[in-house]
């Protein structure tokens, strides 16, 4: 399915870097204790817990107090985007007029980079050649974007979503069985373990507690699916289908987990 040899820097602008950002999901973001995160937050408003500097207070502590909502959490490096380049030594705390733009640009680099790892994940797979002069092109305009303030302004984030949706589209009737864009039934906790999946179509759907465990999953779409508690112990996703660190953090599995290429295995998988 992927093309060799594969660029081991791809997804590099793309891993989350809390070390170079200054908290921003941890303030612009509505938090919910139910979701797994300490507190009902505002968007705005700043977690109980997030320092000065903009790391987390109880960060070793998280998989201890079972806060899933700050495990899973991933995004996709725009918080390093928005600290590093769109306002580069730029504390929220020192600039109070600038920090519901730093926000709103904050979530609007975040729906970037999610465009942008779907595509990225398209230039990996066989079979792209006629796709390939789009999905550069979209890319360069994507990062472009991040070049300063303005340039983000002047980015419509509708047009990058209807471009992406095309390509996304053809990318998948070409590798998932019975590709629909219709939504899928909610599936939760569906005993899927010790089977075999070949171009399975799971786009958008609610997956929830499902068990694919020892499970051959190959050239299966996971499009924007739903995968918290999900059990891909000993399972083989590495031809899955637009997988992300996000669905991947949000799921259970091992050592034996076979990932996609692109994707690390979290630190709470033993």
């Amino acid at each position: 399915m992927y093309k060799q040899p594969l660029d081991p820097h791809l997804m590099d602008d793309l891993i989350i870097d809390c070390q170079s950002c200054s908290g921003i999901c941890c303030i612009a973001l509505y938090f919910s204790k139910i979701d797994g995160f300490p507190q009902d937050k505002k968007a705005g408003v700043p977690c109980l817990h997030l320092c000065q500097d903009g790391l987390c207070a109880i960060h070793s502590e998280l998989t201890k107090r079972r806060l899933t909502g700050c495990i899973q959490y991933d995004c996709l490096g725009a918080g390093q985007i928005v600290t590093q380049s769109l306002y580069p030594k730029t504390m929220w705390q020192d600039h109070p007029d600038q920090k519901e733009q730093l926000f709103s640009d904050f979530v609007k680099v975040f729906q970037l980079q999610q465009i942008r790892w779907y595509l990225l994940q398209c230039t990996c797979l066989n079979g792209m050649e006629d796709l390939l002069s789009d999905l550069t092109q979209l890319l360069m305009e994507i990062e472009s974007a991040f070049i300063n303030q303005e340039c983000l302004k002047n980015c419509s984030l509708s047009n990058m979503h209807q471009r992406a949706n095309i390509i996304l589209k053809e990318v998948s009737r070409r590798f998932s069985h019975q590709w629909s864009e219709r939504p899928k039934k909610p599936m939760f906790s569906k005993k899927l373990d010790h089977q075999q999946f070949i171009e399975t179509d799971f786009t958008m759907s609610l997956l929830i507690g499902s068990d694919f465990k020892k499970s051959q999953l190959t050239r299966v779409n996971f499009l924007g699916a739903d995968l918290r508690q999900v059990d891909f112990s000993g399972a083989d996703l590495y031809e899955c289908l637009f997988l992300t660190q996000g669905q991947i953090n949000a799921a259970i599995g091992d050592q034996k987990t076979k990932l996609p290429p692109y994707l690390k295995r979290p630190d709470s998988w033993k």
